[in-house]
């Protein structure tokens, strides 16, 4: 009893002093940084903390933002003891006071957290800066994939839709055009919704660290050579301590640090680097604002590559090349609160021109990547545009968070999936809700579901949205690492349908692969030697407990999800 008395008077200790304003969260700065001396503080003229990775990521290891503080723990043990709870306030207690029955921790956490740390790593020197550390080539040339449960090529016999022409009566739907086609990925174990963010996310997230890491790398050699940031107006030449740090494989042209105005900072490289398929060309720029403290700030992140002729697409015959260009502008407000805006497209060119980002892609503005900016005949983007927006918690990665992509300039609809995940304090559990559907063209898209289209790419196919889409509970598993249909439960998810206008099939001589994706190879003979039966819809809709909702956006809200601006 007395040792649980003097636990909890500790607590009360400690949330009176939050509660009042004597205990601080972040220990950062409270002044913005201006002029500096040697060494440079990286945190307080850079970013720290940031990263973009997919929301469901995760890494072995209970790793946590470096310099974290245990904010979120006391505001759930100073909520507690206002509600008179002393049960969960002893059980948050335990987290912030070493005590014998504390519960053991999670042995995962986000990848985001490893990623922002690799950054951190190199702001205050812990990380030299080479190649594969400050600047990874093939993570910098990823390319975006689908999950194998997601979308994958489904064939079909007697398709109901067909009355004349292509595509046939019998065939094969085509990669990418059924959405969420088993409830469980095959390949990762993964509930299918998770599988797909993480793998579609992948390459822009790898760029854009990359691209960080590349330019907390200049605060890294100013240290070292004993230069400091730039006065007001100046700019600091890092070519040379660059070309020595990553020789030989990147060669720098440009690598600079400069002060435009009072306590803002641009940050600005040039490259060229070898790949299995030749030299690239890169460019990276970085205009960031500090605040009041380290853990304020906001700014835009810029970066072009030029990818080659391996794989044109749609700019095949319109260009002798392609160049992967990229924006992220964020803005953090607190230690644990943080909006991103990620956009990245695809656009035909060779990649010779200077600069490279502006030659061959349009910008808002504000700075970001237009979306508009499609093929003109002369410039433009014409294969992959992805988008992406997040409003959350850096320490937790509660948020809210949307991502949405158009394979081709072409295409009348983006694809896009919303994404609300829970984490819960006590018990550093993880869960959420996804859904996916479709949304408007890519270049109008503001990140919202809007529906369905059930047969993108079969015969007689229409694109009018249906008022349907495809949702899954998903829960995250320490021990396994995987993420999984919340309780296991078949419940968990409602993405059933028929590949068919009216998304539904009376069975008969209509047969189509139920389980593409999970089962290679690829065939329909389990589906023709068994019954046919009728196929329902099995999606989420309009009507969600006892309210009807007027539009397909309503109905998500109305599950409690706030879709990011992207």
């Amino acid at each position: 009893m007395k040792k649980n008395f003097q636990l909890y008077f500790s607590s009360v200790c400690l949330t009176t002093a939050l509660l009042l304003g004597l205990a601080g969260c972040g220990g950062g700065s409270s002044s913005s940084p201006g002029a500096s001396s040697s060494p440079i503080d990286g945190a307080a003229a850079f970013p720290a903390g940031l990263a973009v990775e997919s929301p469901v990521g995760m890494e072995v290891g209970n790793v946590t933002l470096a310099q974290a503080s245990p904010a979120a723990l006391f505001r759930a043990l100073a909520l507690a003891l206002f509600q008179g709870d002393l049960a969960t306030a002893k059980q948050v207690a335990s987290r912030l006071i070493p005590v014998g029955d504390a519960h053991a921790a999670a042995s995962r956490s986000p990848r985001y957290m490893k990623s922002a740390n690799a950054v951190n790593a190199l702001l205050t020197g812990a990380t030299t800066p080479r190649t594969g550390v400050g600047f990874n080539a093939d993570k910098f040339l990823k390319s975006p994939i689908n999950a194998g449960c997601y979308g994958p090529t489904v064939l079909y016999q007697g398709h109901p839709n067909w009355t004349s022409g292509t595509p046939a009566a019998t065939g094969t739907l085509p990669s990418g055009d059924v959405g969420i086609w088993t409830a469980v990925d095959t390949a990762t174990d993964w509930v299918c919704a998770a599988a797909q963010l993480d793998a579609r996310m992948d390459g822009v997230a790898l760029r854009s660290n990359t691209s960080l890491m590349t330019l907390a790398s200049l605060i890294n050699v100013a240290n070292t050579a004993g230069k400091s940031l730039p006065a007001v107006g100046a700019t600091v030449d890092l070519k040379t301590e660059m070309n020595v740090a990553f020789s030989p494989d990147v060669t720098f042209t440009t690598a600079t640090i400069s002060q435009p105005v009072a306590g803002s900072y641009s940050y600005s490289v040039a490259f060229s680097f070898t790949h299995s398929s030749g030299t690239r060309n890169a460019e990276i720029r970085l205009s960031h604002a500090p605040g009041a403290s380290k853990s304020e700030y906001s700014g835009l992140l810029t970066y072009a590559v030029t990818r080659g002729v391996s794989d044109l697409q749609n700019c095949n015959g319109k260009a002798p090349g392609t160049v992967d260009v990229g924006t992220l502008k964020y803005t953090r407000t607190s230690r644990t609160a943080m909006t991103l805006v990620h956009r990245e497209g695809n656009y035909c060119g060779a990649g010779t021109a200077t600069p490279l980002a502006t030659s061959y892609a349009n910008f808002s503005t504000d700075g970001q990547l237009d979306p508009a900016g499609k093929w003109t005949g002369t410039k433009g983007w014409a294969n992959n545009f992805n988008r992406f927006g997040a409003v959350y918690d850096p320490t937790t990665l509660k948020g809210n968070y949307t991502f949405g992509w158009q394979a081709g300039d072409l295409d009348s609809n983006s694809r896009v999936f919303n994404i609300g995940l829970n984490y819960n304090v006590v018990t550093e559990g993880r869960d959420g809700e996804a859904y996916f559907g479709y949304g408007d063209d890519i270049a109008s898209s503001t990140g919202t579901i809007k529906g369905f289209i059930c047969n993108w790419a079969g015969p007689g196919n229409s694109h009018t949205l249906r008022d349907l889409f495809q949702r899954q509970n998903i829960s995250f598993n320490d021990t396994t690492g995987k993420w999984r249909p919340t309780g296991e439960a078949p419940s968990a998810s409602n993405i059933t349908y028929a590949p068919t206008n009216a998304c539904t099939s009376a069975g008969g001589s209509f047969y189509y692969d139920k389980n593409a994706g999970s089962v290679t190879p690829a065939s329909l003979a389990d589906e023709l030697a068994a019954a046919n039966p009728a196929v329902a819809v099995d999606m989420a809709g309009l009507v969600f407990g006892a309210t009807t909702y007027a539009t397909i956006p309503l109905a998500i809200a109305g599950r409690g999800m706030v879709v990011p601006g992207y």
